[in-house]
């Protein structure tokens, strides 16, 4: 019975490797008929002297990359999120750091098709 359990094991990982190789060529093949990839999302990378935020949802958030850089608009809604060092915060709460808090970077996710905010983030306090 011991010597029909190594043929039995060699059956299987011959089965195995034909599977292997046939799931490998499907995926080659599935991954050359993808489209090529679309940019959603585009960002402004600022500091938070450079940002002025709306008294409340929804408003417009006005950003610079630089002190001589276009100001920009974006929209902001009550799907924008606000990330500071980590943590989810409000609104008014990135306003009134951001308000105290020179120099620090901020980034500005916005979605290309509409200019709405999906994130504001400051990684560092």
């Amino acid at each position: 019975m011991n010597a029909k359990l190594p043929a039995a094991v060699l059956a299987l990982v011959l089965l195995s490797a034909g599977a292997v190789q046939s799931v490998a060529a499907q995926v080659s093949a599935d991954a050359a008929n993808v489209p090529p990839g679309t940019v959603l999302e585009a960002s402004v990378e600022s500091s938070t002297d450079q940002v002025i935020f709306p008294s409340s949802l929804p408003g417009r958030i006005q950003a610079q990359a630089c002190s001589t850089c276009a100001v920009r608009q974006l929209a902001i809604d009550a799907a924008t999120r606000f990330n500071l060092g980590g943590q989810l915060v409000t609104l008014q709460q990135m306003a009134a750091y951001c308000s105290t808090t020179a120099g620090k970077s901020l980034t500005i996710h916005y979605r290309i098709s509409d200019s709405v905010v999906s994130l504001v983030s400051v990684l560092q306090r």
